[in-house]
Formats: structure tokens, sequence, C-alpha cells
């Protein structure tokens, strides 16, 4: 496939299908624990990050080390409002979206601290951000978008747009956000912005690990969650006589 900017347009509809229907069937059909389902997510983001990049014939040491101090920077930044956000949030509405959840202890707590929040956070954070945001800005710069700073701002926000709708498609997979709590999965568009302005991918990935381990460590369950997910298949089994 020619690299143009419909075929940039096609790997990001490919994307946006992609992380919808990672979350729809494996949390919502087949119901898989978060455990096995952070490992699908892994994958399926890993197939995408090396089909588009090897596609794209992009230099995948300049990707991770471009303005890698901006990078790091951006991720602390994102991900400390991030926090910030999501404890102003769970404040002022009584119907939370993320669960509260014994927090692990001693091993169970670094063994999750690396599970949930590294590589739950990584994942999720190349796939709803950085290849959103990358292959929309590669698309309008082959249309010539980019060539003026007219273009380059009209650029970024589309670019910021696109990365919005891959997250609430992705979020809308999960049975728990379908519904207005969907809305407050804009405030992940930061680590997008946070990418699109350091142009390097530690921004979006390092921001979602920090809010994923923030998340933990306050005792705040992640999606999906598994007390609403046996709640719904109880629902679904029919009473006993």
């Amino acid at each position: 496939m020619p690299i143009t900017w419909w075929s940039q347009l096609i790997w990001l509809l490919a994307i946006a299908l992609g992380s919808f229907l990672v979350t729809w069937i494996f949390t919502d059909l087949l119901r898989f624990t978060r455990t096995v389902y952070i490992g699908v997510l892994a994958v399926v983001t890993g197939v995408f990050l090396y089909g588009y990049l090897s596609w794209s014939n992009a230099d995948w040491g300049a990707f991770i080390s471009y303005q890698w101090v901006w990078g790091l920077i951006g991720a602390a930044v994102s991900g400390a409002l991030l926090i910030v956000l999501l404890a102003l949030g769970a404040r002022r509405s009584k119907a939370q979206v993320l669960a509260f959840t014994p927090r692990p202890e001693g091993l169970r707590l670094v063994g999750a601290l690396l599970w949930e929040g590294v590589v739950y956070g990584a994942a999720e954070g190349l796939l709803l951000s950085v290849l959103p945001v990358l292959t929309t800005w590669q698309a309008l710069s082959a249309l010539g978008w980019t060539h003026s700073w007219i273009g380059v701002v009209c650029s970024g926000l589309v670019a910021l747009v696109a990365s919005l709708f891959v997250i609430v498609v992705h979020h809308l997979g999960y049975r728990e956000f379908r519904g207005p709590q969907i809305a407050g999965t804009a405030m992940i568009g930061i680590l997008s912005l946070a990418y699109l302005l350091t142009v390097n991918p530690l921004a979006a990935m390092g921001g979602h690990i920090i809010m994923h381990t923030g998340a933990l460590l306050h005792g705040t369950e992640l999606p999906p969650h598994q007390e609403k997910r046996v709640h719904a298949v109880e629902h679904m089994v029919p009473a006993q006589p």
C-alpha cells in the first residue's frame, strides 16, 4: 500500500476499530479477567505499532529517542494533571466510574504496579494517543497542511480530535462506560496533547503509566471492573425456582 493521505486514514480507522474490538470482545463478550485482558491489549497494541512503523519505514530509534527529555517532562506533567483531575472528579461525583477496591500489598502490589501500571498504561498510551495522533498528522502532512503555522495548528487540532475519537470508541467497548460517564474519558486527551507537543511517545506512555500507578496506589480499580462484570453475569442467569 503506498504511503498516501488515504492510506494513513485507513490505518487510523483500523486502529479505531481495533481499539473497540479489543475491549468489546475480550471484556464484554468473553469476559476475560483484567490480568488476561491486559496481555491481549499489549499484544494488539504491539501489532499495530510494529505494523504501522514498519509499513511507514519509520526509524525506530528516532521514534523513541527524539526529544526524549521533553517526552519525560510531558509524561510527568500530564500524568500529574490527570491524577489531580481524577481526584477532583471523584469528589464531585457520587457515581464513580472507577470503583474503589482494596489495594494489594507486598509482592502483589509490585506485580500490579508492573502489569496494571506499566504494561497496561504503556499499551493504552500508544494505542489511544500516539498512534491516532501520528497517523492523522502524517495524513495531513501528505496533504500539505503542515507547511505553514496555521496549517500546523489546524493539523494539531484535527489530530487531537482523531485521538479523542479513538479514546471514546475504545472505552465504549467496556460495559461500564456506556452512558454519561463516557464523557469523562475525554480527559485522556491530555496525553495526546502531551505527545503532540513533545513529539515523543514517552509523554503519552509515561503519563498513562503515572495515571494508572496513582489509581492503584489510591485503591481505585481500573477497567474492566470485576465487580460490575460479576453483577452483570448474575443478572443474566435465571433465578432458581
